[in-house]
């Protein structure tokens, strides 16, 4: 019988101060944990746990000092401990439907010393098993929870593989036509400072962050609709005489 296990990483260490009693109590019990200074860090030997118990008297009083007292966790674990009998001491919670990322992601929201937190796994198998092998990773930032795999990108490599860079079967590829470069419009910052180095455009200090949003308002204010269908247009009478130039 073979035994599949994954064995995960939480990276970086998070800073202790960061986390609350409640997210402390089910971090631990789905990870095992060290300290690294003044932060902790969670990792564990075959997978995180999709099960945890607590004392329903402690998980009670962790409620009352929670910093984000409502949202899907909090209310999760209200809506369990509204189910338990009375004379249950312990509580049985399932977090099989919330995750590790959900949890890490409220910490990541309140922690300035943290933009992410990425949950790094390998999947392996006591047996050369071909399905017992691979890896996963979950990128955890303030507003994003995304994810990937060695079979997703597995995929992404048989398609580049058999239809070329575009990674898609003809008549399904997307054509990258136009992009607008924060550094090429930097550049022509500097390009026009140096034209109107007589005026007060040339002091003008222009940071990245100014960059950014100027390129967010030029586009907002194009509709590229038109010609787009000129590039269609053209892209198919190209079509059509490569079609009627080539030998049936």
């Amino acid at each position: 019988m073979a035994d599949y296990h994954s064995p995960t990483v939480v990276r970086p260490s998070i800073p202790a101060s960061a986390i609350t009693r409640l997210e402390l109590a089910l971090l631990t019990g789905m990870f095992e944990h060290e300290a690294d200074g003044d932060a902790m860090y969670f990792y564990s030997s075959d997978g995180p746990s999709d099960t945890v118990w607590l004392d329903i008297a402690e998980l009670k009083d962790m409620l009352t000092d929670e910093a984000m007292p409502s949202g899907r966790m909090v209310e999760m674990i209200r809506a369990q401990l509204a189910e338990a009998g009375p004379g249950e001491t312990e509580l049985e919670l399932d977090l099989s439907d919330l995750g590790e990322a959900e949890i890490l992601q409220g910490i990541v929201r309140r922690c300035e010393q943290l933009d992410h937190v990425s949950i790094v796994s390998a999947w392996t198998c006591t047996k050369m098993r071909p399905d017992g092998f691979g890896g996963g990773i979950t990128v955890v930032t303030a507003d994003h929870i995304l994810s990937s795999s060695t079979i997703h990108m597995e995929g992404e490599l048989l398609d580049r593989a058999e239809h070329g860079e575009l990674g898609r079967a003809p008549g399904h590829g997307l054509h990258p036509v136009l992009t607008l470069s924060e550094a090429e419009v930097s550049s022509m910052v500097t390009d026009i400072q140096k034209a109107y180095a007589e005026t007060d455009v040339a002091v003008v200090e222009v940071a990245d962050a100014h960059i950014r949003q100027g390129c967010i308002e030029a586009t907002g204010k194009l509709n590229l609709d038109e010609q787009l269908r000129n590039i269609e247009f053209s892209a198919a009478m190209a079509a059509i005489r490569i079609a009627r130039a080539t030998p049936a």
